[in-house]
């Protein structure tokens, strides 16, 4: 009986610690399983996703005056970064960094779903700023539904993705009264001026006071320097000479030229997604190509759109300040009364160009963080017929970006070197200023 009872113990104490054995294993696979998961949720496929309905969206979104679309992208982009940033201890909030932006709502779970606090986040940027225009609506409905059901579908906890959801829509909201703030919506009545040599609006001049929008970052006009051209009509000016550059060019542009330029237009008409969305989806695109984790992503999205943004208030600054003649009301007036660009003229002044500073700043911030040699494939625009188009580097990129308005016909060659020079120094300033982790 002894025997017997002896044994019986052995055998319960040995299942016992078979049973325990198997609880810590079982403890420790739903462990790895929760890490794996984890590693899913810090991936940035939604990221470019979202990215890419933004910028398709924008062709529905007909009427925005383009500049504004600087806006839209940076706090946008900064919405989503704070939607995120806890995902990761080393990334530290934009709040107390960003002008006006002092607190945010902080996050009530233990186990969050950041892939849902990001969704609930694009969802409500996109329809706050494109409220107006029903199928940018429906879109970003239609995008945020959908993935809450796949992560239903992968059985995300409930609650988790509740929590989740609010934290992202409480950002997006935090983030939508800091930018109704930001004085870029003036009332100001434009009085131009009519004179020789002056830029004259033909019709409602293209935000005449943007400059006097929030700067984001401090100390910004600090760096404002530009060398404008000096008006003359004079043969033998260089102002002339810089005109007429830009008209023989014009009358003999090669195939590749063309192409650069009609690439590049990125007039938001329909057809294009506007500068923004375009450097928004280059990004998109190297965000897949380099696998940047979800917080790196995120990163690079709030960098660069916050630099386009500062160097649009410094470029429409200049534009405003010294409203330098556009080719087409020089040439016209002084070299060939037929001649026309090749793409359509913008409603504000020519100096310094736009579109070389944007794509710098853009450039420039992004290559602070993927470096200098950065190659990747441009298809924003095969959707529409156009040929990808391959780079070594984002500086390359900016620098036919800027080129494609001088073979556009639209701006000069000194306004773009201008411009390359202002948006550098920009995304320059914005790297100081701005700490992510």
């Amino acid at each position: 009986m002894r025997s017997v009872k002896h044994f019986c113990i052995t055998k319960f104490n040995a299942m016992k610690k078979m049973l325990l054995l198997f609880g810590f294993a079982t403890i420790i696979a739903l462990a790895h399983a929760e890490t794996s998961t984890r590693n899913k949720v810090l991936s940035s496929d939604l990221l470019s996703s979202w990215i890419d309905l933004h910028c398709r969206i924008l062709r529905n979104a007909k009427g925005i005056v383009h500049v504004a679309y600087s806006r839209h992208f940076a706090y946008t982009s900064i919405a989503i970064y704070e939607s995120v940033v806890g995902s990761d201890a080393k990334y530290r909030s934009l709040a107390g960094q960003l002008t006006g932006l002092e607190k945010l709502p902080r996050l009530n779970s233990v186990n969050p779903y950041w892939q849902a606090s990001l969704n609930a986040a694009y969802a409500e940027m996109v329809r706050y700023f494109y409220a107006e225009f029903p199928a940018c609506i429906l879109a970003a409905d239609s995008m945020e539904k959908s993935q809450t059901k796949i992560f239903l579908a992968n059985r995300v906890n409930q609650k988790s993705l509740d929590d989740s959801r609010s934290y992202g829509k409480a950002i997006a909201s935090a983030i939508i009264e800091w930018a109704k703030k930001d004085g870029s919506t003036s009332t100001k009545e434009y009085v131009p001026v009519k004179a020789e040599g002056v830029w004259f609006p033909e019709n409602k001049p293209a935000a005449p006071f943007w400059e006097e929008s929030r700067s984001m970052i401090k100390n910004l006009f600090s760096i404002y320097e530009l060398k404008n051209p000096v008006y003359s009509k004079e043969t033998s000016s260089d102002f002339y000479k810089m005109a007429n550059e830009l008209y023989q060019t014009s009358l003999h542009l090669t195939p590749e030229q063309k192409a650069t330029a009609l690439y590049w237009d990125d007039a938001p008409n329909g057809k294009y997604m506007s500068a923004f969305g375009h450097w928004s989806s280059i990004l998109s695109g190297v965000i897949r190509q380099k696998q940047l984790s979800l917080i790196q992503a995120a990163e690079a999205y709030a960098k660069m759109s916050i630099a386009m943004y500062e160097s649009m208030i410094l470029a429409w600054k200049g534009k405003y300040q010294y409203k330098v003649l556009r080719p087409i009301g020089y040439i016209q007036q002084h070299i060939d009364k037929e001649w026309k660009p090749l793409i359509s003229t913008p409603p504000h002044p020519e100096f310094p160009a736009a579109h070389a500073t944007l794509s710098n700043a853009a450039a420039t911030a992004l290559a602070s963080l993927l470096g200098d040699n950065c190659a990747f494939t441009d298809r924003s625009y095969t959707d529409i017929g156009m040929k990808e188009r391959n780079f070594e580097s984002l500086q390359q990129a900016a620098k036919e970006a800027g080129m494609s308005r001088l073979y556009g016909g639209i701006h000069y060659r000194h306004s773009i070197e201008q411009g390359f020079i202002l948006g550098e120094n920009v995304a320059k300033l914005v790297s100081k200023s701005i700490s992510f982790h």
